[in-house]
């Protein structure tokens, strides 16, 4: 059994999201995970794949051969599941370097960003744009979940930062 991680880009339309799992089941293969999003005006998909190794290539030429499509293709051995995960939620007003900023003070603690779903949107009030985030972490067993929180809590003089170092998968 072969594993893929494969990276799709290009311009959205209506159908295409039928056209790529038409053309994963028929060549047998298992949609076993995905991120899919329009934005603006593209596509943009990630999808973890498992196929016979019978069906591995003709699958990955046919991906490859779907009009308008930018394809990357990853082979990927499934990671066995990390037994804790943590979230993290970050809300304030949009600038530049949020994500830069969080992602830099998880990258010194050792924190692994399992996924990330980011969005703005018109605050009502103000006319201006509202920025939220959402972190799906691992954060390895030597690190301190107390420093680390400590360390999210001094982002709040202008964001909202809610870390559960609870959560459990």
């Amino acid at each position: 059994m072969k594993h893929f991680v494969i990276t799709l880009v290009g311009p959205d339309r209506a159908g295409l999201v039928d056209q790529i799992s038409h053309t994963v089941f028929s060549h047998h293969g298992n949609w076993q995970a995905s991120r899919l999003s329009q934005l603006a005006g593209q596509f943009a998909g990630i999808i973890h794949i498992s196929v016979s190794d019978t069906y591995a290539d003709a699958l990955v030429h046919s991906l490859r051969a779907l009009d308008g499509l930018q394809l990357l293709v990853a082979d990927a051995t499934p990671a066995s599941p990390s037994p804790i995960t943590h979230t993290l939620s970050v809300t304030g007003n949009d600038r530049r370097g949020i994500v830069q900023t969080l992602s830099q003070l998880l990258a010194a603690h050792g924190v692994t960003i399992n996924k990330l779903n980011t969005q703005t949107q018109s605050a009502a009030n103000t006319g201006g744009q509202i920025f939220t985030a959402d972190f799906y972490l691992t954060v390895p067993p030597t690190a301190d979940i107390n420093v680390l929180h400590e360390a999210l809590e001094t982002l709040s003089d202008d964001l909202i930062v809610d870390f559960d170092s609870n959560f459990i998968q």
